[in-house]
């Protein structure tokens, strides 16, 4: 949210400099002095929004930050409306000297325009710019890290084909539907190469489902060559095509270039049926793409698989997606045997019948998500007593630390990788109550009405609102 919000008040600072409202000496200096601390602070701001989840000391300065910068969007609502009622009268001044056909009576209705509001909204900013000041001196004694470009928030871990079977319940017949895809013959109408992607929210389960599919011995007879890669982001063709031949050829690799790899690649799987998974995909650029397909579209055998996983709708399009899987939550019965399965691991059956009016409780929390049920059931594993376990469900699960650490950053990797604009208009939902249920033109109107829809034209803000909220319903923040 921090984030959106100062590269929003940047640009609006931005905007108010150039503008043609003139500006006393003094209030500019004053807003560009507020411009040049806001870009510093955005500088640290993704270690800041990092630590501010561990330390008590640095939410606290968070906090102080997003106070300040709520106040700042406030002075400058504030400044914009006193510019647009000026700039009311400065029309109709005009319009009532042009109705005046006596030089006389035009003299009477000029007015000296009210420079009160303006000496108050002067005011207002360089008291503000007094409290960021200290906000921005207190960043140097928290010595955060400076943000590059490419920075990612949230470090996103790596996945491997491997899983235990045993511990994975409640995917069964998507599963087996998965692997009858994986397993049916091509036609000449298929698109070459058979591409399967599975759409889902983080913590759905995606990559789960996956590894099952992958290790199923059918699976594994049927195809003659199996990779799997990891792709994350940022996605890089060399690193991906480098990863595909070392898994082919089991050893590391010295080619370098993105030409001499899918050669090689070609040549080791030309005519054979492959089956090759890109787990976490983000990327949504066709042209970053374009290059591994065209390679794999001329070599492999028909029968030949790539099975895709990722939270965007829209990967799924720009990968040629001949079937596209949108992965649901778990059934209340499933969620609770996963999350039983764990929780009540090493108890005794007396105890288990004890806790399980809590359990199921709990367990109705998670919602459906297997990330959470797998989370809790952990957590729960060393809870023996009643009182434990109605504390954690009397308790704001959110705050848990356990829950926090394995719940938290894989979701927030699908928020940092929303633009500016959409962050705040997911961000603002949080003054809603829980499970409150949105009237979407309602929804869409406000936050219009609040700035957050970034556009030109009546028109064009409302079809761009309706983008904004169809954009958060497929990477299902809804």
């Amino acid at each position: 949210m921090a984030d959106a919000l100062l590269s929003a008040i940047v640009e609006r600072l931005g905007s108010l400099i150039s503008s043609e409202f003139k500006l006393t000496v003094t209030v500019k200096e004053e807003v560009q002095k507020l411009q040049t601390k806001f870009r510093t602070i955005q500088a640290v701001l993704n270690d800041a929004e990092k630590r501010q989840l561990k330390e008590e000391a640095v939410k606290l300065w968070f906090d102080k930050l997003q106070g300040v910068s709520y106040e700042i969007d406030d002075v400058l609502d504030e400044w914009n409306t006193v510019m647009i009622k000026a700039e009311i009268e400065k029309q109709q001044k005009e319009f009532e000297k042009k109705e005046k056909a006596e030089t006389s009576n035009a003299k009477k209705s000029f007015a000296v325009p009210n420079l009160l509001p303006h000496r108050d909204i002067a005011h207002k900013i360089q008291e503000l710019n007094e409290k960021l000041d200290e906000i921005y001196k207190e960043r140097e004694m928290y010595r955060f890290e400076l943000s590059s470009p490419f920075e990612e928030v949230v470090e996103r871990p790596k996945t491997t084909s491997y899983v235990d079977v045993s511990e994975i319940l409640g995917r069964d017949k998507v599963k087996n539907d998965l692997v009858s895809t994986l397993l049916g013959k091509g036609t000449e109408k298929d698109k070459h190469p058979h591409v399967i992607s599975l759409v889902g929210m983080g913590g759905i389960g995606k990559t789960t489902l996956t590894q099952l599919a992958y290790n199923d011995q059918e699976v594994q007879t049927h195809f003659e060559i199996k990779v799997w890669v990891c792709v994350s982001d940022p996605f890089d063709q060399c690193k991906v095509a480098k990863e595909i031949l070392e898994s082919i050829e089991c050893q590391s690799s010295n080619l370098t270039a993105l030409q001499s790899l899918l050669d090689r690649i070609c040549d080791k799987v030309g005519g054979k049926k492959f089956f090759l998974v890109f787990d976490d995909v983000w990327t949504e650029d066709f042209a970053m793409w374009k290059p591994l397909r065209n390679a794999l579209k001329n070599c492999g055998s028909q029968s030949s698989r790539i099975l895709v996983t990722t939270r965007k709708d829209q990967v799924a399009k720009m990968m040629e997606s001949a079937n596209t899987i949108k992965l649901e939550d778990l059934s209340e019965e499933d969620c609770w045997l996963v999350f039983s399965k764990i929780a009540f691991f090493d108890k005794d059956p007396q105890q288990c019948e004890q806790l399980e009016d809590f359990g199921r409780k709990i367990s109705k929390k998670c919602k459906g998500l297997p990330l959470a049920a797998n989370t809790l059931e952990s957590l729960m594993r060393f809870k023996k007593s009643r009182e434990e376990w109605r504390n954690v469900l009397t308790n704001n699960l959110w705050e848990l630390e356990d829950v926090e650490r394995g719940l938290f950053a894989p979701l927030l990797l699908s928020y940092f990788d929303l633009s500016s604009p959409l962050k705040r208009c997911f961000s603002y939902c949080a003054v809603f109550p829980k499970d409150h249920l949105f009237d979407v033109d309602e929804l869409l109107y406000t936050w219009t009405a609040h700035g957050f829809v970034e556009s030109k034209g009546n028109m064009e803000v409302e079809i761009t609102a309706r983008k904004y909220f169809e954009i958060l319903v497929i990477r299902s923040f809804f």
